[in-house]
């Protein structure tokens, strides 16, 4: 029997939430899913106790939780916010969306509005690595390919790129070549960034790319993941490596990444800031 509190997950699409089921299969603890409609789906559901809502759906969301005795809930998986005109509240929506008039919110204030919102029935929020910590980038360098000393500068560049960033909420990551800033992840996400900057960079040394933590962030509410579509990507737009925050960042599918980084020559490190 686990020792665990019941855990609930809030789930939307990609890998993410198919890691924490294994995870809680692995350790006994009990879960129950609310899949976020249209991103999560009944496949990767199907063998765990579900029901599907969508996202402005909170009272039915609340009311599930409760039925089934959930303790803590943690966010997982990807989801795109909704124009106003595609959330359809149901009553307990509708109030908090009055209550914070999310229309003029950044995403990051709209997720903490939401979880604080969570928290006065009873819940408590969890981050995804605090249910699996293993999942956090340590500091160092992941597989055989090491970045050089010019990539390293380069990693240095973004840093503080990417701090500057953060700081006016506008994104996570960025993109140098050369000690130039070839892009920068605004709204658009990160692939797009990326393909913009295969467009501008030069011959010769392939350019990086450094994500961190946006400054203020809440740690429980859709931290920085790197997974098996990060490496396609960075393949697919010919960069040479990628520099992470260590301590604040996932990395899912661990092996896999590693495995696929190694026979392509891109390097994955880790950095303490």
């Amino acid at each position: 029997m686990s020792d665990f509190k019941k855990l609930g997950m809030i789930a939307g699409a990609g890998m993410m939430p198919v890691e924490i089921i294994k995870h809680c299969n692995s350790t006994g603890r009990e879960l129950f899913v609310i899949g976020l409609e249209p991103f999560a789906h009944e496949e990767t559901l199907r063998d765990t106790p579900h029901i599907f809502a969508k996202i402005a759906e909170a009272g039915k969301m609340i009311k599930a939780l409760q039925q089934n005795n959930v303790c803590e809930i943690v966010l997982a998986g990807g989801i795109k916010r909704p124009s106003l005109k595609e959330m359809i509240p149901d009553w307990e929506g509708f109030k908090i969306m009055t209550k914070f008039a999310m229309k003029k919110m950044s995403d990051d204030n709209l997720f903490r509005a939401v979880m604080m919102q969570i928290e006065e029935y009873g819940f408590k929020v969890v981050g995804i690595q605090d249910i699996v910590p293993e999942m956090l980038f340590a500091e160092g360098q992941y597989g055989r390919v090491k970045p050089s000393t010019e990539d390293m500068d380069d990693i240095q560049r973004g840093i503080t790129v990417a701090k500057a960033l953060g700081a006016v909420d506008v994104g996570q990551a960025v993109v140098v070549q050369e000690g130039m800033v070839l892009a920068v992840e605004a709204i658009e996400g990160t692939d797009m960034m990326l393909s913009r900057a295969a467009m501008l960079k030069k011959p010769g040394k392939a350019p990086v790319m450094v994500k961190i933590l946006k400054p203020g962030q809440d740690r429980r509410v859709d931290l920085p993941t790197i997974g098996l579509q990060t490496i396609e990507m960075l393949k697919k737009h010919g960069m040479k490596g990628i520099a992470v925050e260590a301590g604040n960042i996932l990395l899912i599918e661990r092996e896999a990444v590693i495995q696929m980084a190694d026979k392509e020559g891109i390097f994955i490190l880790g950095v303490k800031l």
